[in-house]
């Protein structure tokens, strides 16, 4: 099994849910390429995403190890070498410092942060639900994760590397499923902001 077919497909069976309920769904790739991770993050800030949610499998030297895992951004430290936060200039700060583009940064991001985790915890919980397989939220900075400027989730539906795992993965019903579980993760997210369609 390859992680890029799995979650390819996953994702197209969620974009195909979302689109039934009215959103608007824009997909990192369309066929078997791969996207740098900064470019997935570097299209969503573009495009003014609500959401970002990005679909993986995972794998552990330990097959025993199994379940969902839904990560959400934790609080990381500002490279030198970052931009300033969207719609902010150094221009604009009267000692442009690495402190001052830290502090704004997580003035940015603390609002994005918090809701990220509400997505993780919703889709999470329809995980458990829809899957029948232990479903943990965590914090993580991986790249897609500290780099975009919306709330945003890392989603592994499962592992690769667990035999019993692998075989289900293996099944269109069950990437249904997960798709379907995420799917409503996300609804029950957007629903509980109060917003109509994103």
């Amino acid at each position: 099994l390859r992680e890029k077919h799995l979650t390819l497909d996953i994702t197209r069976r969620l974009r195909t849910l979302l689109e039934r309920e009215g959103f608007t769904v824009v997909m990192t790739r369309e066929g078997d390429q791969f996207i740098p991770l900064s470019g997935r993050a570097g299209l969503a800030n573009r495009l003014h995403a609500d959401l970002f949610v990005s679909i993986h499998v995972n794998a552990n030297t330990n097959g025993h190890v199994s379940g969902a895992e839904v990560y959400y951004p934790r609080e990381s430290v500002v490279a030198p070498s970052a931009q300033w936060p969207p719609y902010l200039s150094s221009s604009e700060i009267g000692v442009p410092s690495a402190v001052v583009k830290q502090v704004l940064w997580d003035l940015v991001l603390r609002r994005t942060r918090a809701q990220s985790s509400q997505l993780a915890s919703a889709i999470a919980s329809t995980l458990q639900q829809g899957l029948r397989v232990p479903s943990k939220v965590k914090a993580a900075r991986f790249v897609v994760l500290r780099e975009v400027w919306m709330p945003a989730v890392l989603v592994e539906v499962g592992y690769v590397s667990n035999y019993q795992e692998s075989q289900r993965l293996n099944t269109p019903s069950y990437r249904e499923a997960a798709a379907q579980a995420i799917a409503s993760g996300i609804i029950s997210y957007i629903r509980s902001i109060g917003a109509e369609h994103i």
